[in-house]
């Protein structure tokens, strides 16, 4: 039997269930939904499944809580557009009888394995060196954990006394090609350097100190994450990945309420490509739920700041001030070189006050904070990526991940006039490049569905 390529399609090849006692447990045919979360301000995946169950297996396994399940699904017709991960299971939830008394359904919901190990696990140890490579290093310390289960593996169960749970028993039996890996964005070593004792920190958190103080090696914008993807593990700069997917020809175009000639005229303005499937392109549906708010926006700071720095140890006292607009081409952009909010908008540095102190020395191998170059910078970058927010549902598709650029298409809402070139199409802001910074994979009996959260933080045309 052939597959066919058909919007929505699923297969779910595989949701085994591994308890501690060495079995397991097939419970695809049991499957009412799968629901998979990703996000650009999640270390890992989370998900939640909902079970109907005629064998009470959540009694008789039992499953309480404390299993690993492998979920493995794919989009038909298309090489490795697959989800491949295991899942620890840390709760069953709303658990209910129906067919009296003879089935029930429940929910398990479920996060990465790295997501149930780093919330048991503390760092305490000194680091010093680039923070692309400390992030790496207690990444794979802490957390390289496999992507796949399999039975041969040892199961985590009981107490532990050891601050590190990768029990070195893993490493033989698990080959290293099975284990997942932090991928470092850009491919260039980082400016920025710490000397640092971490303080009993999970070792995510840690990670996510490291990020807020990375510069990438060939931007100036401290706008660096880690989150995981279906896809992997990463930690890269927005930069770099804005300069990165700069080329639009090479991105998957998503469409809302335009025919197919007002697409085959965008199309063809831009090479006449697209990196999505006939029939992947159509949004179902669109929610705007922000495109600005300019009171949020001076609470934060985003774009007027002012920080206090004071060396403890020299009695140095030293203020920074910001003004977004003014250093707006510092960064790379992903849409144009016009930001997204009113270069005239009235602003006050001292709206946003923000203190921080220094210990100049603290270690023989101290390294400067430089906070300089990244508290208040920072601060404004990473509320662009919550600013114009746009929310659309399309047919599933695995490879379309958190961190990815894409273009999306909205249209005018005016009278066409008949008009067919592009400005008389399409809106001029709403339109244009966006980053993915959320993903929900929603994994049905029949079909499969996206809910991306997509956000601009520049404009191609500007506002004034």
């Amino acid at each position: 039997m052939s597959e066919q390529i058909k919007p929505g399609s699923i297969f779910v090849d595989e949701f085994m269930l591994f308890t501690d006692k060495g079995e397991e447990f097939d419970l695809k045919t049991f499957i009412v939904s799968i629901s998979i979360f990703e996000d650009l301000f999640s270390n890992v995946l989370s998900g939640m499944a909902i079970i109907t169950d005629n064998l009470n297996l959540v009694g008789t396994i039992p499953i309480v809580g404390r299993e690993i399940i492998n979920v493995r699904a794919r989009v038909p017709g298309f090489q490795n557009c697959q989800i491949n991960r295991a899942f620890f299971i840390y709760s069953v939830q709303n658990r209910a009888a129906t067919s009296q008394d003879r089935q029930q359904t429940y929910e398990i919901h479920f996060i990465s394995l790295e997501g149930m190990v780093d919330n048991i696990t503390f760092v305490s140890k000194k680091y010093n060196g680039p923070t692309d490579e400390i992030a790496e290093k207690i990444f794979n310390e802490y957390l390289r954990l496999p992507r796949i289960w399999s039975k041969e593996y040892p199961f985590p169960i009981g107490l532990s006394k050891n601050n590190n749970l990768l029990n070195p028993e893993w490493y033989p039996q698990v080959p290293q090609k099975n284990l997942n890996q932090l991928s470092i964005g850009g491919g260039r070593p980082f400016k920025s350097k710490v000397s640092w004792v971490v303080p009993m920190w999970t070792p995510f958190k840690a990670i996510n100190w490291l990020a807020n103080r990375s510069i990438d090696g060939s931007t100036e914008g401290p706008n660096v994450l880690c989150w995981e993807s279906s896809q992997g593990f990463y930690f890269a700069s927005m930069d770099t990945i804005f300069e990165n997917q700069k080329d639009v020809k090479n991105r998957k175009n998503f469409y809302y309420g335009l025919d197919d000639a007002g697409i085959e005229v965008i199309q063809k303005s831009q090479g006449g490509t697209n990196a999505l499937a006939k029939g992947y392109e159509k949004v179902e549906d669109v929610v705007i739920p922000m495109v600005s708010d300019v009171l949020k926006s001076q609470d934060y700071g985003h774009m007027a700041s002012n920080m206090h720095v004071l060396d403890i140890a020299v009695k140095d006292y030293k203020e920074y001030i910001f003004d977004y607009a003014s250093n707006f081409d510092t960064f790379n952009h992903l849409d144009g070189d016009k930001p997204a909010f009113n270069v005239n908008q009235i602003r006050n540095i001292y709206s946003y006050r923000t203190f921080r102190t220094a210990h100049k020395k603290l270690f023989n191998d101290y390294e400067e904070p430089n906070y300089d170059k990244w508290v208040l910078q920072r601060n404004s970058l990473m509320f662009d990526l919550s600013n114009l927010r746009i929310e659309i549902t399309v047919p599933g598709f695995f490879n379309t991940e958190a961190g990815e650029v894409v273009n999306f298409y909205y249209p005018r809402m005016t009278e066409k006039g008949g008009g067919m070139e592009i400005k008389d199409l399409i809106d001029p802001y709403l339109s244009g490049s966006y980053v993915v910074v959320a993903a929900r994979h929603i994994i049905g009996e029949d079909k499969y569905r996206m809910k991306l959260e997509l956000v601009k933080e520049s404009l191609s045309t500007s506002l004034v």
